[in-house]
Order: C-alpha cells, then sequence, then structure tokens
C-alpha cells in the first residue's frame, strides 16, 4: 500500500498490511513523525529524507527504528520528498484558490513513478497535496486490473472531480462525502489501462479542458 501524506494514519493503515510506503513532503513534519515512532516499539520504521539531482531522487540520510520484537505486523518505510520551487503564477492560483499545482509538487507528485517504477501497488491512499495530479501520476504503478485508490476530503474540493471524470470510475463512497465540508472518502479504479501512459503536461483531456491549476 502506497499513501500520500504521511501522519498518524500512517501508522494506523500499516498495521493492515505488510509493506506499507507513505510519501511527505514537509521534512519539518518527517522529523515529528520520528518522535511518533517512539510510541510503535513494535513497528520496522524507516525515513528516508530526499533529494533529487540530475540522475534522480537519492537518499540524503535517514531515520531508522528496529522492532523490539521478532513478529513484525508490516514494515513503513516513509519517504520525504520536499516541494519544489515554484512560480509566481502558480503559488497566485494556490494562495486565492487553496489548490496546489504540479509545478509546486512535482518531485513530491512523480516520485512514486520514478523512484518505484518497477513496482505495482494494490492500494494507494492520498491524503496529502496536489491530490487530482497525484492521482494522475501514479495510474502506471497501480496493480491491474483491480487497484484501488481512496481520496479523502473528497466532497466539497470540487477541482478533485476532475480525476472522476477523466481518469477513475468510483466504486464506493462514505455517506459523508454527499454531506457539507470536507470530510468524505472516496473509493476509485482507474476507467482502463491504457489511461495516463502519458507525462502529466501531455494529459489528455476527454471530458472537458485542462483546470488552470493543474500544471
Amino acid at each position: 500500500m502506497v499513501k500520500y501524506g504521511a501522519g498518524s494514519s500512517t501508522f494506523f493503515f500499516s498495521s493492515y498490511v505488510d509493506y506499507y510506503v507513505s510519501i511527505e513532503h514537509s521534512h519539518d513534519y518527517c522529523r515529528e513523525l520520528e518522535r511518533m515512532a517512539a510510541s510503535q516499539p513494535h513497528r520496522f520504521i524507516k525515513i528516508f529524507y530526499m533529494e533529487r539531482n540530475s540522475s534522480g531522487f537519492y537518499i540524503k540520510h535517514s531515520f531508522e527504528q528496529k522492532p523490539d520484537k521478532l513478529n513484525l505486523t508490516s514494515i513503513i518505510e516513509i519517504y520525504c520528498v520536499p516541494r519544489n520551487a515554484y512560480s509566481f503564477t502558480a503559488y497566485h492560483l494556490w494562495a486565492i484558490g487553496e489548490r496546489s499545482t504540479y509545478t509546486m509538487y512535482r518531485d513530491y507528485a512523480d516520485f512514486l513513478s520514478i523512484y518505484f517504477r518497477d513496482r505495482k501497488f494494490d492500494f494507494a491512499f492520498l491524503d496529502g497535496r496536489a491530490r487530482p495530479q497525484v492521482a494522475y501520476t501514479i495510474l502506471n504503478q497501480l496493480n491491474e486490473p483491480n487497484a484501488i485508490v481512496f481520496i479523502h476530503d473528497w466532497n466539497q474540493r470540487k477541482e478533485y472531480h476532475v480525476i472522476e471524470r477523466e481518469f477513475y470510475n468510483i466504486i464506493d463512497q462514505q455517506i459523508e462525502s454527499t454531506q457539507s465540508g470536507d470530510e468524505g472518502l472516496v473509493v476509485l479504479q482507474k476507467k482502463s489501462q491504457d489511461i495516463g501512459q502519458k507525462n502529466i503536461t501531455a494529459s489528455e483531456w476527454k471530458s472537458g479542458k485542462e483546470p488552470e491549476w493543474w500544471i
């Protein structure tokens, strides 16, 4: 399972799978996760602080907590991928619309498809920044044909709904998703195997036009 956006839920959901990858953009919060790991002494937890150069991503430094028991419940790997420098236009769109653009979070959004290019995931939970863009960039890392993607805060964040029109089908959702507020969890599967083959900057739009905040 992979989750975009690390936190206390990382330690909760990881107890249900053998191998759990979480991707976080804030180094400060990753250091907080190191402190949180102390409350999970039976877990094997690794936190990697990533950088990127012309050759790709590499580990700058890391934190590791080995379990105090041999009976592991799961292995947790957290990757801290910093936000990119952003253009004034991208920042302006975020500031007035509270939207995250691909330009602002390029490395974060692309990390799975680059660093884990040869691995497929059965489940993905998107609860961090740039969720619509991440939903596109992970398409090729989903284990066909039944991989499931969960997205949190679906109901009132209408900008998220573009991915349902273009790339995914809704197969289930919490009843809270039809109520007011920022809660609600939607369950998605990709529309077809050929979707997501192109780079996000060359996305093909079938049911509408590219949103101004997409890139």
